[in-house]
């Protein structure tokens, strides 16, 4: 990755006359943990897709770490992982957890797609980054919501991304859970440098060791370090109430929990 930013310029989203983002300008350095965070409807998956060229703009452009998303499309996908929303998965078919990891490997394989004895062992590895190797063989549609988010963050992990994108990744995960999200993640970023652009309704679980938060509403209300973006006026300007905002040892803890707009 000769670019180390995403970089954002005068972006605008519309669907059907409504528009979901409006100049949009951003950098986003590739060894950062970066957080989005606003109401439902405000844009933020919106944006995500945006970058990874799931979405096409009606006016600006995106440049990831030097690819343009809708051109460069494999390209980018070489380098990152991307980790949906848990609600966006279909359990009706009963499948090993080890074979949704196995997928995204086998995706950009030739038929017939046969999983090598390395391609299984690079799989176990991220089950048991993630926690959860101990599930490795139980069928997908049977484990905790906690559960599946960490089999969905080894599929994320397995193809070895230089920079994850995560949308709402403690989603139904409990506190345990989350806590081993967390060490995953960190833990990647210390020992691989893999940098994070995290969609989060509430960041109180890993306020500490955020580097940058983006405050969207449909355009970005503040970005930057989490001491300079998350004071009240402009948590009140983002979701339209007044959050409270505690700072202790210079991370601030925003009582967001799961108010919207």
């Amino acid at each position: 990755m000769a670019d180390e930013y995403i970089r954002i310029r005068d972006l605008d989203v519309e669907y059907n006359g409504y528009k979901a983002l409006n100049n949009i300008n951003l950098d986003i350095h590739k060894n950062s943990i970066t957080v989005v965070l606003g109401p439902n409807g405000a844009g933020k998956t919106t944006l995500l897709k945006s970058i990874l060229g799931l979405v096409k703009p009606s006016r600006g452009s995106i440049s990831v770490f030097g690819y343009d998303p809708l051109k460069d499309g494999d390209q980018i996908r070489q380098v990152v992982g991307y980790l949906p929303q848990l609600e966006k998965y279909s359990y009706e078919i009963s499948i090993p957890a080890i074979e949704v990891v196995l997928m995204s490997l086998m995706i950009s394989r030739r038929i017939p797609r046969i999983p090598s004895r390395d391609d299984v062992d690079k799989a176990l590895k991220c089950l048991d980054k993630a926690g959860v190797r101990e599930v490795a063989y139980k069928p997908f549609n049977e484990l905790s919501g906690g559960e599946r988010q960490r089999v969905l963050l080894a599929r994320a992990l397995v193809r070895e991304p230089k920079y994850l994108f995560l949308d709402e990744p403690f989603t139904g995960v409990d506190v345990r859970g989350q806590r081993e999200i967390i060490r995953c993640l960190l833990d990647i970023l210390k020992s691989e440098g893999v940098g994070m652009f995290i969609i989060a309704h509430d960041i109180s679980s890993f306020a500490q060791y955020i580097d940058n938060i983006i405050l969207l509403n449909k355009k970005v209300i503040a970005s930057g370090k989490p001491t300079e973006a998350l004071t009240p006026q402009n948590l009140r300007a983002t979701y339209g109430i007044e959050i409270p905002v505690i700072t202790y040892e210079d991370v601030c803890y925003p009582l967001i929990g799961d108010r919207h707009a």
